[in-house]
């Protein structure tokens, strides 16, 4: 009977959560944003006050989620994440709430979106003021990324391209490895573990994990951008993707 109750409670909580989640996005995206396009500055100041909106209203949707005893997330050499600047933020995606909790962790931070979300009218408002960058084009992905990146701005991408089901080794796309070589930007890999996993791919949010899942970040040692001029480009690009592949394969399979 009370594993009964406390498996309903956890059904409840993690509604509320995703609610409390989706009635925000509609109030910044109707009321917040569309303001802070308004203030005075440059596009890039503007663009740095969306990004810290972002970051402190994802900030608060953690502590929420943390509060109803839905997750709980801890961060490993946290130091790394405050020393950060114009770096790749490299990480794999196991879980719904990935971007969510990394970009809840860094206040500046740029990353990668799907052109689809352009469409909605909430978001387009949020990812046009926080200077997000669209999917559409590979070519305009690398070129719009390299220029955030000598802002100061991290980019989070996700190389996978979608979650990866629990179990899977991770395989990577090449859009990655595309941006380090063409900004020559350093790497920070950051290995995410959701445990126990909950919010998969495929899987609905109603079904809920046993007990509070545990979102742990393991952020690396960054990395320096390597440096292979007679090599052609298509092979530096395959040769860092398998490269990042096997050190994410590794770090993984120490579970």
């Amino acid at each position: 009977m009370r594993q009964a109750l406390y498996h309903g409670y956890r059904v409840l909580a993690t509604g509320l959560s995703f609610a409390v989640f989706g009635l925000g996005g509609l109030i910044a995206g109707i009321g917040v944003f569309p303001v802070l396009s308004l203030m005075p500055g440059t596009t890039a100041e503007k663009q740095r006050r969306a990004q810290r909106c972002v970051h402190w209203l994802f900030r608060f949707f953690v502590r929420f989620m943390e509060l109803l005893w839905v997750t709980r997330v801890v961060i490993e050499q946290p130091q790394r994440l405050q020393q950060a600047k114009g770096m790749v933020i490299i990480a794999n995606h196991p879980c719904l709430l990935d971007v969510v909790v990394l970009i809840s962790a860094i206040p500046h931070t740029n990353c990668i979106v799907k052109q689809s979300l352009l469409r909605n009218p909430f978001m387009r408002w949020v990812i046009k003021a926080a200077g997000y960058i669209a999917n559409d084009c590979p070519d305009d992905v690398v070129r719009l990324s390299r220029q955030k990146l000598q802002q100061g701005d991290n980019i989070i991408v996700f190389p996978e391209g979608t979650r990866t089901s629990p179990g899977e080794p991770i395989k990577m796309q090449r859009g990655a490895a595309r941006i380090v070589l063409g900004s020559r930007a350093p790497i920070l890999p950051i290995t995410l573990r959701c445990t126990p996993t909950t919010l998969t791919k495929g899987t609905p949010w109603y079904r809920v994990s046993p007990s509070r899942f545990v979102i742990s970040m393991n952020v690396g040692e960054p990395i320096d951008c390597p440096v292979d001029e007679g090599a052609p480009e298509s092979l530096r690009v395959r040769r860092l993707t398998r490269e990042m592949e096997q050190r994410f394969n590794t770090e993984l399979e120490k579970e």
